[in-house]
């Protein structure tokens, strides 16, 4: 087998190949059994009818056909490796992606067989100084700190995600968390969307238009008011802003809300600390991790948003296309996690699936060009994960959805591909590690 490699722009290649027919000829003759196998000849079992009968029976140019197919979907491995093998020998990757197009070329009794391949593959990527880039964002690194006022911030939200809720019959007070039945409208109109049942407000946290809790404090269970208040000008719906708006509102529930004493007993319920001062010390030093994690993610996005920048890419399409699909699939995901089917999603948001596609273009490619600069450097510097390493990380994904979707998985199995998920999980590994070694100029 022979072959002539093109190189085509947007990184794809053209590949012409020449099979002499001494290693074509043992196809033509396997066509021609297939053949047999298919079809009905008087005087022969399936697949026992001589050449010839054979070639009598569909023509010659069908069993040249059926065996240019086979010889292309046999020696196309072949070829791969072998040029595969070849880059790899003078140092230069070569991996392809997607599917590749082939196309005959000539085809003819006792003749070679020919054909083209065309396919896009991995783009080389040709890096700035990451070294320099590293070391020079590096420096803008921030040091953090937890205020006393964060601490107690986060132990106020600790209280009130233990505060009981007790239904009352009583009027409404600040405070209060209550559920209320309320329907909008404009110059006599009803407002689409303008109304709720059972809507949820604690009182004083003022979230709604201004005005409007307060015409809700005193009210009792099961009482109805109407009241008329005027949108302020930055209202976010911009055609009412500064308008009169009409409100009737109906109590359905008033709860008092009866939060804990920050004591020693609260603490120990917080998870076994003997004092405040043990539990605030916790949370400082939990608060503390997250922001420096935070800001360990944000230079990590600097630095490789700026390698990826400069570098050298000739990014083809189908990697853009690839990108924009994950991040469908992700947009997807969420939508099904919040209990809302897909056509409802989009049909709120006012958008088509091709539109949000052409909306993240831009992001997708970023995205593409970050993780084929992560790739390059890791090659580059020898930063690649082990089996045990991947093994053991691929490991621990399972479990966690296994533990997390115990019945469904229980049921239906976890219903995880582990070849992907292991190749995913090897390119999460190799990207931490290349992050990691950025960091240390």
């Amino acid at each position: 087998m022979e072959y002539v490699l093109t190189p085509l722009p947007k990184s794809e290649i053209e590949i012409k190949v020449a099979l002499p027919f001494s290693e074509f000829e043992p196809r033509v003759r396997r066509a021609a059994v297939l053949i047999s196998e298919e079809i009905e000849i008087e005087g022969f079992r399936k697949g026992h009818a001589p050449y010839e009968v054979v070639k009598n029976r569909v023509g010659e140019s069908a069993i040249y056909e059926r065996a240019a197919e086979l010889a292309a979907r046999h020696t196309y491995p072949e070829l791969i490796a072998q040029i595969r093998d070849e880059q790899s020998a003078k140092k230069k990757d070569f991996t392809p992606i997607g599917k590749p197009e082939i196309t005959l070329t000539k085809l003819s009794p006792g003749n070679e067989l020919c054909y083209t391949v065309r396919m896009t593959v991995l783009p080389a990527v040709n890096l700035p100084d990451y070294k320099s880039i590293a070391r020079k964002i590096l420096t803008t690194k921030e040091t953090q700190a937890v205020s006393d006022e964060e601490v107690g911030a986060a132990i106020r939200w600790l209280r009130e995600s233990r505060t009981q809720l007790i239904t009352v019959d009583r009027p409404a007070q600040a405070g209060d968390r209550i559920e209320v039945d309320f329907e909008t409208r404009a110059g006599g109109v009803k407002l689409a969307q303008g109304d709720s049942r059972r809507h949820p407000i604690i009182l004083g946290q003022k979230k709604f238009i201004p005005g409007f809790e307060d015409h809700l404090i005193g009210m009792k269970a099961e009482e109805i008011k109407s009241f008329t208040l005027t949108a302020p000008e930055d209202w976010h719906a911009k055609k009412f802003a500064g308008k009169a708006l009409d409100f009737t509102t109906t109590m359905k529930m008033v709860q008092e809300r009866r939060m804990p004493e920050l004591n020693g007993e609260f603490a120990k319920g917080m998870g076994d600390f003997a004092t405040m001062e043990a539990l605030q010390a916790s949370v400082r030093e939990g608060l503390l991790a997250e922001k420096i994690d935070k800001e360990k993610q944000r230079i990590r996005g600097l630095v490789v948003a700026e390698i990826a920048k400069d570098a050298e890419i000739e990014l083809p399409t189908i990697l853009i296309d690839a990108e924009t699909g994950k991040m469908l699939e992700e947009l997807k995901a969420g939508v099904a996690e919040m209990g809302m089917k897909w056509e409802d999603y989009l049909l709120h948001i006012g958008r088509a699936e091709e539109n949000l596609r052409l909306d993240w273009r831009e992001e997708a490619e970023r995205r593409a060009r970050i993780g084929l600069c992560l790739r390059e450097i890791a090659a580059k510097e020898r930063l690649q994960p082990s089996e045990e390493e991947i093994a053991e990380r691929t490991n621990q994904t399972l479990q966690q959805f296994r533990t997390a979707n115990a019945e469904s998985s229980a049921r239906y199995g976890t219903g995880v591909d582990p070849e992907r998920l292991r190749e995913y999980t090897k390119g999460v590994l190799r990207n931490e590690k290349v992050f990691d070694w950025l960091e240390q100029f």
